[in-house]
């Protein structure tokens, strides 16, 4: 695998003030192997300011950073303002470039003039937005596309019902048939491990998705419905084995810090603020940052896959991703 990302919601961390508030974050994720940070961005007044210190930890720390442009604030016809805040990251040292070409993404985005966000950028893109390939796409417009859903689900952002069950392989293989040569293209599946670390080497164009569950119980602390959970089990460990035998070019955990929706790999104890998460995120019996440091443990494992074929490991599954609770919650 070349190239290994995770999603950071940048607007989880709107209280950070300095550079050093996102070094821990890129210390942590590179000594996992991971090679680069989705930076996941909304409209907030502290947006730029944020990106600022993220880019410059990122580059000191030796990570790689690029934008993800979350649609549930931006609007489709932004496409000039898009292109502009790409350039303007563009030259930085910690800027992600694939095949000599400045990398950006989006969350959603349908609709978007991604002719008109390239003209606005004036520099070579290598642009995979999170498209909908169900919808009217024009792939021409695009260099690949990231697909968001990596867990079961009903077709409509929900658990699935036993008439209507999308597994996150056919979601993978509706994105492979649509994209017909663009990167998320499988090329035969092969089990010879990919050399470690970032490279522009020709190899398997697709882009896999991989989150251990996602869990969420917004209420009146927001205006929109965000309420259910995706049946998870052994997703994060038969997820990490279909990627190992892929080998696909490009992986994006879901997520590093997304703490209302409980996917989260990386620390609880990390610079955030709170959406309302907290009440089924801090002092849960699971304890968090125990979960946090087996799930991430794991991580290092997976993007070692020989590591991850020796037997302790494989015997060790269940205690990473089911840890026994000796008695239920009180109170």
């Amino acid at each position: 695998m070349n190239n290994k990302m995770t999603y950071l919601q940048v607007g989880s961390t709107s209280n950070r003030r300095n550079i050093s508030d996102y070094d821990e974050d890129m210390r942590r994720a590179k000594s996992l192997g991971i090679d680069a940070f989705a930076l996941n961005i909304g409209v907030d007044a502290d947006t730029t300011k944020q990106l600022e210190l993220a880019y410059a930890s990122a580059g000191q720390q030796s990570m790689k950073v690029f934008i993800s442009f979350d649609f549930n604030w931006w609007q489709t016809d932004q496409a000039v303002e898009i292109g502009e805040m790409i350039a303007r990251f563009a030259p930085r040292p910690a800027q992600l470039i694939v095949d000599n070409k400045v990398f950006a993404s989006t969350f959603a985005g349908d609709g978007l003039d991604v002719p008109a966000l390239r003209a606005a950028a004036g520099i070579p893109l290598f642009f995979a937005p999170n498209f909908d390939p169900g919808l009217d796409l024009n792939v021409s417009s695009v260099d690949g596309l990231f697909n968001w859903m990596a867990w079961p689900h009903n077709g409509r952002n929900k658990a699935p019902t036993p008439h209507n069950n999308i597994s996150v392989g056919e979601g993978d293989q509706l994105y492979i048939n649509t994209l017909a040569g663009k990167a998320y293209i499988a090329r035969e599946y092969s089990s010879d491990p990919l050399p470690l670390g970032l490279s522009d080497a020709p190899c398997a164009d697709r882009w896999k998705a991989v989150s251990p569950w996602f869990f969420t119980h917004f209420g009146p602390e927001v205006s929109y419905s965000k309420n259910w959970i995706f049946p998870a089990d052994l997703l994060w460990y038969d997820r990490w084995q279909e990627i190992l035998a892929m080998q696909p070019r490009f992986v994006e955990i879901v997520s590093w810090n997304d703490y209302g929706e409980s996917h989260y790999t990386g620390s609880l104890h990390a610079p955030h603020t709170d959406n309302g998460a907290s009440k089924w995120v801090n002092d849960m019996y699971q304890i968090p940052p125990v979960r946090s440091y087996r799930v991430l443990t794991l991580i290092g494992h997976m993007m070692d896959g020989q590591r991850w074929q020796s037997h302790s490991l494989l015997h060790s599954r269940q205690e990473y991703l089911l840890p026994t609770i000796t008695s239920p919650p009180t109170g």
